[in-house]
């Protein structure tokens, strides 16, 4: 036999508080190695969603990774130019060779 539910009264059971959408923990409070459960949130009127949410950004954490850039003059070296110059050079010329096979497949599609 199942009894309706006639009375607000009974209807937490119905609809149990669940995890919400926000954080028990910050992350560096995780890291630090404590630890919570959720955030409980009752789901009874229905969700609703959190108005705004502020993001907060950290760069603490982020100095120890960066690498310092060497100091450069400005001007690249003869080798650096001359290496770039002759990568360039076979470019071209691949580019040429790749030119050329794409004008005969042209012709021949055309032929056909």
């Amino acid at each position: 036999m199942t009894v309706p539910r006639k009375s607000d009264l009974f209807q937490e059971d119905l609809y149990p508080s669940t995890a919400g959408p926000d954080a028990a923990l910050t992350a560096e409070e995780w890291l630090g190695g404590r630890d919570a459960g959720p955030l409980l949130i009752s789901l009874k009127d229905g969700y609703v969603p959190p108005k705004s949410r502020e993001l907060r950004v950290n760069r603490g954490l982020d100095t120890g990774r960066r690498r310092t850039a060497p100091e450069t003059s400005g001007t690249p070296s003869s080798d650096v130019v001359s290496r770039l110059e002759e990568e360039m050079k076979k470019l071209q010329a691949t580019v040429q060779e790749l030119q050329k096979r794409l004008d005969r497949l042209e012709e021949t599609v055309q032929a056909k």
